[in-house]
C-alpha cells in the first residue's frame, strides 16, 4: 500500500505547477484526504511532502476559499496526526537517560 500511495503523492507533486482550475484542486484535495489515514499509518516520511502540496495549493489562484478552508483543515489534521504519531514514539522509547 505504501507503494501507491508514494507514487500518488509524487504524481499530484508531478502536476502542482500545472493546475489552473479548481475542480483539479477539488480532486486532489479529495485525494489526500482519502490517502491521509495511509500516509499517517504506513508511509510517515510522506508527511513533508503531503504538507508541500497543502502548502503548493493554498497558494494556487485557482483554489476557491472553500477549498483554501479545507486545506488548512487539512493541514492541522496532518500535524495532529504526526505530532501524536511521535508522542507515541517517543512514549514507547521512554525517558531518555
Amino acid at each position: 500500500m505504501s507503494t501507491i500511495v508514494t507514487a500518488v503523492i509524487a504524481l499530484i507533486e508531478a502536476i502542482l505547477p500545472n493546475i489552473t482550475v479548481s475542480a483539479v484542486v477539488e480532486k486532489i484535495i479529495e485525494t489526500l484526504i482519502t490517502l491521509l489515514p495511509a500516509v499517517i499509518h504506513e508511509a510517515q516520511d510522506l508527511a513533508p511532502a503531503v504538507k508541500n502540496i497543502i502548502a503548493a495549493l493554498s497558494s494556487n489562484p485557482a483554489a476557491t476559499p472553500d477549498q483554501i478552508t479545507q486545506l488548512q483543515a487539512l493541514d492541522a489534521q496532518v500535524d495532529a496526526a504526526f505530532d501524536q504519531a511521535a508522542a507515541a514514539a517517543a512514549a514507547q522509547d521512554g525517558p531518555a537517560t
